[in-house]
C-alpha cells in the first residue's frame, strides 16, 4: 500500500522567498530521481504557503529522499525561513492523490509541527487556515 507524505510550510517573509524557492527546486530535481517515488504534487497557496504531497512505494523510500543532500540542506534553513511548518504521513490503499480538502484535514487533525524560530500564532495554537488556492498545483512526477 502506498505511503503518503504531506508537508505545509509558510515562508515568513518575501526576503526568504528566493532562497526557499531555490532550495525547493533543488529538492524537486532530486525527488524526481528518487527510487520509490510514485508521484508528487506541490501547491502554492495564499500568504506564501507551500504544500507538498508525495506518494511512495513505502516508508523507507520516503526516508531515503528525506536524507538526500538537497532536502537535508533545505531543512537546515526551515526554522529560519518559515514561521509555520507541519507534516503528516499515512498509508492508503489507492495510488491516487486525495483531494486537497482531505489532505488538509488529515494534516490539521493528525499532523506534527516542525520547529521554527519565530512561530506565527497559527503555529503556536496549531490552528491553520484552510487551503484557498488549488489551481496553483504542480505535478512533480
Amino acid at each position: 500500500m502506498p505511503f503518503i507524505s504531506v508537508t505545509r510550510l509558510r515562508v515568513k517573509s518575501l526576503f526568504y522567498l528566493i532562497p526557499f524557492m531555490r532550495a525547493n527546486e533543488a529538492s524537486v530535481k532530486e525527488i524526481k530521481k528518487s527510487e520509490g517515488l510514485l508521484k508528487g504534487m506541490e501547491l502554492i497557496d495564499k500568504k506564501l504557503t507551500f504544500w507538498t504531497i508525495t506518494i511512495w512505494e513505502d516508508e523507507s523510500s520516503m526516508k531515503g529522499f528525506r536524507g538526500s543532500s538537497a532536502h537535508r540542506r533545505a531543512m537546515q534553513h526551515l526554522p529560519k525561513w518559515c514561521n509555520e511548518a507541519s507534516y503528516h504521513h499515512w498509508v492508503q490503499e489507492e495510488n491516487e492523490f486525495p483531494s486537497w480538502t482531505t489532505i488538509s484535514e488529515k494534516l490539521f487533525t493528525d499532523g506534527k509541527l516542525s520547529k521554527v524560530r519565530n512561530p506565527s500564532n497559527a503555529q503556536i495554537t496549531n490552528n491553520f487556515p484552510s487551503i484557498k488556492w488549488t489551481k496553483t498545483a504542480r505535478i512533480i512526477k
